[in-house]
């Protein structure tokens, strides 16, 4: 069965190995993990580490560099623009990749720097880039929103007046906007000072496992009446507190399911394996028992089925809810264009 992940961080993983020599990196180290799992699409996110928070401009320029270099070398790999999305679909060994960011800070201080800078123009080489989603915020508190797990709040909480000017620009350019990583008064006020569907591609149910980067009901509730999307997510500490396994995993597609329905539930799996042995300034290392990595996904749609799911929910849920979404996006900027 195919699977579609709205969330990767793959490209931290080609930047790091690229800098020290290695090359065709996503061909000889994840293509074959992708496929084993059953990868067709995914979104893969330029996310700038906090190693390099004080240089993230620098990092975000580094990694578009050492990507760009890695994806025009593979074999396995093509760049699925929405625009193109009705076109001559990929060969079926070829795994369509969405490219996004996770986090703009970079952003901030691109602005900052340089006084000809504006949103307008950084929003034009993001789109020569390819890069048609965003994620506004990371673990921290930047220029534009707040998000979950900032270390320091130095203002109050939510989207700023820059931060509601790039919603403005992004939901006119047709970008994806996702939600996950805003803390809830930024949630709400992308609720409200946009119109466009929105996803929320790796987050969980807080009712199942009460962290702050997991979406309430109420959330989950208006994200499925704007028509978006949300993507399960298995890192470990979103999962579960005491013990992060698969029948934990699937109690909230469970719950999620029950309160959006199930065409508003797909998968962000944030698998993480693949990082643990480069430096990233933070630690990032708790893993779901049994959902470890892309490989194991198909155990997990048989445990899904055990667990009274139908061949065409889990079909809606592993690609085709996703693939809607981005038919839909893509008809939107059509209509706008």
């Amino acid at each position: 069965m195919k699977i579609f992940d709205l969330h990767s961080d793959l490209f931290t993983d080609i930047a790091f190995r690229r800098a020290r020599g290695e090359t065709n990196v996503f061909d000889r180290i994840h293509y074959p993990a992708l496929k084993k799992g059953g990868v067709s699409s995914i979104v893969c996110v330029y996310w700038t580490e906090p190693i390099f928070s004080d240089k993230p401009l620098e990092r975000f320029r580094d990694l578009i560099m050492h990507v760009e270099t890695d994806l025009l070398e593979s074999e396995h790999a093509v760049v699925q623009p929405l625009n193109g999305i009705h076109e001559e679909p990929a060969p079926d060994d070829r795994i369509k990749i969405y490219l996004g960011i996770e986090g703009i800070t970079f952003l901030d201080q691109w602005i900052t720097e340089s006084a000809n800078e504006t949103i307008d123009t950084t929003i034009e080489y993001i789109e020569e880039k390819g890069i048609q989603h965003i994620i506004m915020v990371w673990n921290e508190q930047n220029a534009f929103a707040s998000g979950t797990g900032a270390s320091s709040v130095t203002r109050e909480r939510g989207v700023t007046a820059l931060g509601r000017d790039l919603l403005a620009k992004s939901e006119m350019a047709g970008f994806i906007i996702d939600v996950s990583h805003l803390d809830e008064p930024s949630f709400w006020d992308v609720i409200h000072n946009t119109n466009s569907p929105i996803i929320a591609s790796h987050s969980n149910a807080r009712t199942v496992c009460d962290h702050e980067r997991n979406l309430t009901d109420d959330q989950i509730r208006i994200i499925s009446e704007r028509n978006g999307l949300i993507g399960l997510n298995a890192y470990g500490e979103f999962v579960d507190e005491r013990h992060p396994n698969v029948d934990r995993f699937i109690d909230h597609i469970d719950h999620i399911v029950s309160i959006a329905g199930i065409d508003h539930v797909a998968f962000g799996f944030d698998f993480l394996d693949y990082l643990s042995d480069h430096p990233l300034g933070d630690d990032l290392d708790v893993l779901t028992e049994g959902l470890e990595d892309v490989t194991k996904v198909p155990a997990l749609l048989e445990q899904m089925k055990q667990r009274g799911y139908s061949q065409s929910e889990i079909e809606a849920i592993s690609h085709k809810n996703a693939e809607r979404f981005m038919t839909n996006l893509t008809i939107e900027r059509r209509r706008k264009g």
